[in-house]
Formats: C-alpha cells, structure tokens, sequence
C-alpha cells in the first residue's frame, strides 16, 4: 500500500503521495470552482439591482412624475428614437415629459411586458424590453421593442439610455 491519497483532479483521479499536496490541490481546486460560482451570484445581484431600478423607472412614468423618472436616470441620459434621433439629457432639469399631452391621445399608462437581461457587469446591465401603451380601459394600443442600458454610478442604479424600435403593433 502507498502512502498518499487519492484526488479528482479535473475529472480525473489523480494519486498524490504527499497528504499536504492533496489538501493543497482540493483547497485550490475548490477556490477555482467556487470563483464562477461567485460571479454567477454577483451577477444575479447586479441583474437583481438593474431590474428593480428599471421597474422604478416605469412606475415613475405611469405616474406622470418628471422628478420620480430623473432620480431613477443617471446622467447624461441618452434616449434613441424610433427614427434614430438623438436626446441627450444632460441633469435632471432635462427630464421634461408633457404627461398632459401624451394622455391627450390616448396613454393612461404603460407595461413593462419584457425585462430580459442580456449583458450584465457589475457597473451595467443592458435590458432587451418590451413595453406597451395601454388607454384607461386597459386595451393596449402601441407594442415597442427597446433596448434599456441601466448603470450603476456610485452605487445609484438608474436608467441611462434607452433605445426604441418602431412600434410591432399600434392600431
């Protein structure tokens, strides 16, 4: 019988004839297949923040409530329009939503219909959306997809860019 143990090493069963080197090798082992462990998890986390931020930015909206949506931005704000246009919102001074107006035709609120995180870093997140436009009767009429890029800057999460494609339904 040989002194030593015996250790999976990458799938592999390995001999070590050392007992402290096999320890060495399962403790090191253990730190590699913990460290995409953590990151999955810190990525959950980071996700987890981007998502809540991005459901606080449209509940500020429904709301009609300018200074709700410009503490949940971070600066400078840039939106892209259906048509490729440029806003660049440079404080939150900048957010200026006509609510009145846009009720005018029609809009009581709209849905998040889709938040699905396709890129995550610890710093953002970006968000394949889809949102809807519904009237006061509830019947959705505007379907759009986006893209949302939440941030995190010193700790704030909030949402920084969001860009538009025409409308997939509108009646």
């Amino acid at each position: 019988m040989t002194n030593g143990i015996d250790v999976r090493i990458y799938g592999l069963w390995r001999h070590v004839a050392h007992p402290l080197c096999a320890l060495a090798l399962l403790v090191l082992g253990g730190l590699a297949a913990a460290s995409p462990v953590r990151a999955q998890e810190e990525d959950r986390e980071h996700e987890a923040a981007a998502r809540a931020a991005l459901e606080e930015y449209f509940r500020a909206w429904n709301a009609g409530d300018n200074d709700a949506v410009a503490a949940i931005s971070n600066f400078p704000r840039l939106s892209l329009g259906q048509n490729g246009q440029v806003v660049v919102r440079e404080t939150p001074e900048d957010i200026v939503t006509d609510f009145e107006a846009l009720r005018q035709t029609g809009w009581d609120h709209s849905t998040l219909d889709l938040a699905e995180a396709v890129q995550v870093s610890a710093d953002k997140v970006h968000f394949r959306v889809v949102f809807s436009r519904h009237t006061a009767d509830g019947s959705p009429y505007s379907t759009v997809p986006a893209l949302y890029v939440v941030t995190n800057q010193n700790g704030h999460w909030g949402l920084q860019l969001q860009s538009i494609l025409p409308a997939t339904f509108s009646r």
